[in-house]
């Protein structure tokens, strides 16, 4: 059985592991044939293996790291947590604007911060996602899947024949090829959260949703922030007006945007990182958020008959793969990275594979949101996505500073904006406090 770890071994790492991987888990004995094998218990694979076995389907599921995937063990939980302490640290320091002050600025104590955000990664597993999956009816397997022919895979030594099958395997973070960074130290999303003191000075590789989310909570905590971006602005898959606003706020806040550059040195014994345009930047912890590398190796996928890539596996609209009685769902088959894509395919998927329901994932329509100060949530298109594909639309945005009770809350940074093609909703995008709980209904009228 493979083995998790998390650092610093503290009680609530120890809880997290014991709820998403415990080292004492006994295997069952495998069934001569199993309706549905799924390869990963994260969001895409443990929500399609409640699905099946609910319905009263023969399920096995095999995970090698922290059951629940990235969004309870590295992603939403714990960052959710720090965002919600820098905002209290920040919002303590805004009071002139209300018309109060404190006697003095609130001092951060950055060790209890960060046991309180592991204490909430396994507060939000308080349920043992291993137990309540097998109590579900599921054959749960600790460990490393690889397919030994079209219809069956081998998790250490044992074999599970199946009919169907789901690769959710998911993603990790992508290190970019820069001399010197192999060598050093270095965070991602799935390490960062490991931190017991705040850096002094923080470098923040990538410009997207990630980075944008920390480097603003680690500012706004006390630490010097630098933002390294290639592209020529912040979050380049966003409507180009939230970029801006998301831009003048980091940058409002003291984060020192370095954008249209890339890394080209990293100097891990000096700690200083090279850029193309000539300058240095001193750090003392660098934070890699560049991407995302789908987990596609030493699965034997060839044998299975399923075509992937670097890019991830190959399904057609229904998440079918080269082999039809193989599935793939999440991060891994999917350009939408994120947890409730992952839910919805996982579960489009499930329904194609065991009960013939020819659902099409294009026909999907999957909300985002990003958690800076403001948020951005999208839904449907962006005018970019709509200009690409030659689709001509209508704009109808309405500025935050404009709406009185934006000016009363102090949040008057963003806008809302709808996205029309003959007079038909297809998209939206608010930037704006709590957006992400704005775009819900909106939601429902985007085709």
């Amino acid at each position: 059985m493979s083995v998790a770890t998390i650092a610093p071994f503290d009680a609530s790492n120890r809880q997290t592991i014991a709820q998403g991987h415990p080292t004492d888990w006994q295997a069952p004995h495998p069934k001569d044939m199993y309706e549905l094998a799924v390869i990963g218990g994260g969001p895409a694979g443990l929500t399609a293996s409640i699905v099946a076995a609910s319905a009263g389907h023969t399920v096995a599921m095999v995970e090698r790291n922290l059951t629940g995937g990235t969004c309870v063990n590295f992603g939403c939980t714990p960052s959710k947590s720090l965002l919600r302490a820098a905002r209290a640290v920040f919002h303590a320091r805004e009071g002139e604007k209300f018309g109060y002050t404190l006697n003095e600025a609130p001092r951060v104590d950055s060790a209890a911060i960060m046991t309180r955000v592991r204490e909430m990664r396994a507060l939000s597993g308080r349920d043992p996602a291993v137990s309540v999956a097998a109590a579900a009816g599921i054959d749960v397997f600790l460990g490393d899947a690889q397919f030994v022919s079209p219809d069956a895979i081998e998790v250490d030594g044992r074999r599970l024949q199946f009919k169907k099958a789901l690769i959710a395997s998911g993603s990790g973070p992508a290190i970019p090829d820069v001399p010197g960074l192999a060598t050093a130290d270095y965070l991602t999303n799935e390490t960062v959260f490991e931190l017991t003191t705040l850096p002094r000075r923080l470098v923040c590789i990538g410009g997207g949703a990630v980075n944008c989310e920390l480097a603003q909570a680690f500012r706004r905590l006390g630490s010097e922030v630098d933002l390294v971006g290639s592209a020529e602005r912040l979050l380049p898959a966003e409507a180009l007006a939230a970029s801006e606003v998301v831009s003048k706020r980091l940058a409002a806040e003291g984060v020192r945007l370095h954008l249209g550059v890339k890394p080209t040195k990293v100097d891990g014994g000096q700690k200083q990182l090279t850029l193309s345009d000539g300058s240095e930047l001193a750090y003392d912890a660098l934070l890699v958020g560049s991407g995302r590398k789908v987990h596609v190796d030493g699965m034997g996928l060839e044998a299975a008959g399923v075509k992937f890539s670097a890019a991830g596996v190959e399904a057609d609209d229904y998440l079918r793969t080269a082999n039809h009685a193989v599935y793939a769902a999440g991060d891994v088959a999917r350009p939408e990275k994120y947890t409730h894509a992952a839910h919805a395919t996982g579960t489009l998927a499930v329904a194609n594979a065991l009960d013939g329901a020819g659902k099409r994932v294009s026909d999907l329509v999957i909300p985002r949101c990003i958690y800076t100060d403001p948020e951005v949530a999208q839904v449907g298109i962006t005018p970019q996505e709509a200009a690409e594909r030659g689709i001509a639309i209508d704009t109808h945005r309405l500025d935050l500073a404009k709406v009185e009770r934006a000016m009363i809350d102090g949040e008057a940074d963003g806008f809302v904006a709808l996205y029309t093609h003959k007079e038909i909703i297809v998209g939206a995008t608010f930037v704006s406090a709590h957006a992400g709980e704005s775009l819900p209904l909106l939601t429902l009228a985007v085709m």
